[in-house]
C-alpha cells in the first residue's frame, strides 16, 4: 500500500467539518485524501517509559480503528498481540505542552509505521481502509422541548456537530455539512427534511457532489428523551433505522458507527480474499500532454488497489494501460470513483463481459 499523501487541496469555499475544521462552501467534493491516518496525539502524566508504553499501546489501537473503521477487528488475536508490542510498530515520536486548557498538559505525538501495521493485519486476514475515503454529507434536523425545528448548518451550535467534528477527526471519516444558504433553503425546506423525503434529499445533496447521504431528525422531548430516525443513502440504495436515548453522544456515536462499519466493508480490502493475479486494461482518452500523461500514472499507482501499472498502447490522445490489482476490479472502480479525475465512457457495442475499461482523464 502506498505511503500517505498529503490531504490533496479543496476548493476554497468548501463546506468541510471534519479534517480541516475550517474552510466551508458548496462545490463538489473531489477525492479526498485522508491524512495522519497512521498517527496519534495522547496525553500522558510525564515523559517516564510506563506512561510512554500506554500511549503507545493506546495510539496504535486508535490507528487499527481508524484503518480498519470497525470496532469488532480490535477483537482480532493478532491485533490484540500487536497492540502489547505496540512499540515495535512505532517510527517517529514527540513531545509537547498544550497550554490551551485550564491546565497545561503533556502531550505524545506518535507516529506508526504504515508498512508494518498494514502487513500485521493483511496476513491476519483484516481489511484495510486506504486514505482515498468517500465524504458523507450530513442534514441534521432538530426539534427541541418547546418545539422549534432546525436545520443544521455549520455555523449551527448545537452540540452535536461537535459530536460529530470529533468523531470525524478520530475516525477519519470526511462529513461535511449543508452551507444552509437560500439554496439550499429552497431545495430542502426544513419541513421536508423533517420527513426525511428521498427524492428531495437527493436533490438537494446534488450541488455537493459526495459520495453518501446521511440525513436524520432529532426529537428532545421534555422529559430528555432522545427520539429520532436516520435515512442512510449511499450507491443507489436507501436504508432507515431509528434511535432513541437519553445520552446524545451515545446517540449520535451509535449512528455515525454504524455508518462508518457500513464504508469501510465496502472500502476496505482484504489481501487473504483478493483474486490471484487480477489484472485490467484501462483504456484512457483525454490524454493531450505529457503532463497528463505523468498526473495519470501518478494517479494510478498511488491507488491503493494497484500494484503496478505499465503503458501498453499509446495513439494520439489515448492510451492503454495493464494494471495489476492487489484486490478486484470492482473495487478498482470504485476507488476511482471517489476521485473522479476518471469518467467512465461508454463504448458502443463493446459487451459487459469485455475486460477493457475505459475513461476520459478530466482533471
Amino acid at each position: 500500500m502506498p505511503d500517505m499523501k498529503k490531504l490533496l487541496s479543496l476548493p476554497s469555499l468548501l463546506l468541510f467539518v471534519t479534517l480541516l475544521s475550517g474552510v466551508f462552501s458548496s462545490a463538489p467534493v473531489h477525492a479526498l485524501l485522508v491524512q495522519g491516518l497512521y498517527e496519534q496525539e495522547i496525553a500522558v502524566q510525564d515523559q517516564g517509559d510506563a506512561e510512554r508504553i500506554r500511549a503507545y499501546r493506546e495510539g496504535l489501537t486508535a490507528v487499527i480503528l481508524k484503518i480498519t473503521g470497525e470496532e469488532r477487528h480490535l477483537g482480532n488475536a493478532a491485533v490484540e498481540r500487536a497492540v502489547r508490542d505496540a512499540q515495535s510498530y512505532v517510527q517517529e515520536v514527540s513531545y509537547r505542552t498544550d497550554s490551551t486548557g485550564p491546565e497545561p498538559r503533556t502531550l505524545i505525538s506518535v507516529s506508526f509505521d504504515s508498512a508494518l501495521v498494514n502487513q500485521m493485519l493483511m496476513s491476519s486476514g483484516v481489511p484495510v481502509w486506504d486514505r482515498d475515503r468517500p465524504a458523507v454529507l450530513l442534514w441534521l434536523s432538530v426539534q427541541n422541548a418547546t418545539g422549534q425545528r432546525e436545520l443544521l448548518s455549520a455555523d449551527s451550535e448545537h452540540p452535536m456537530l461537535e459530536i460529530v467534528r470529533e468523531f470525524s477527526r478520530v475516525r477519519g471519516l470526511p462529513v461535511l455539512i449543508p452551507v444552509m444558504d437560500l439554496e439550499d433553503r429552497r431545495n430542502l425546506p426544513a419541513d421536508v427534511a423533517w420527513s426525511l423525503d428521498e427524492a428531495a434529499i437527493r436533490n438537494a445533496s446534488a450541488r455537493y457532489g459526495a459520495d453518501a447521504i446521511l440525513s436524520g431528525r432529532l426529537l428532545e422531548s421534555p422529559n430528555g428523551d432522545l427520539v429520532g430516525l436516520w435515512q442512510f443513502l449511499f450507491r443507489g440504495s436507501a436504508e432507515t433505522f431509528d434511535a432513541f436515548e437519553r445520552d446524545l453522544s451515545v446517540y449520535t456515536l451509535g449512528t455515525l458507527n454504524q455508518v462508518t462499519a457500513q464504508l469501510a466493508r465496502h472500502f476496505a480490502f482484504n489481501s487473504l480474499e483478493a483474486p490471484a493475479n487480477s489484472r485490467v486494461t484501462v483504456r484512457v482518452e483525454g490524454m493531450d500532454s505529457a503532463t497528463d500523461y505523468v498526473n495519470l500514472m501518478a494517479y494510478m499507482d498511488n491507488l491503493a488497489v494497484v500494484d503496478t501499472v505499465a503503458a501498453a498502447l499509446l495513439d494520439g490522445s489515448g492510451i492503454e494501460l495493464d494494471v495489476r490489482l492487489s484486490s478486484s476490479a470492482f473495487l478498482f472502480t470504485e476507488f476511482i470513483a471517489l476521485g473522479r479525475d476518471l469518467q467512465p465512457l461508454e463504448v458502443p457495442g463493446q459487451s459487459t463481459e469485455q475486460s477493457v475499461l475505459h475513461f476520459r482523464w478530466v482533471r
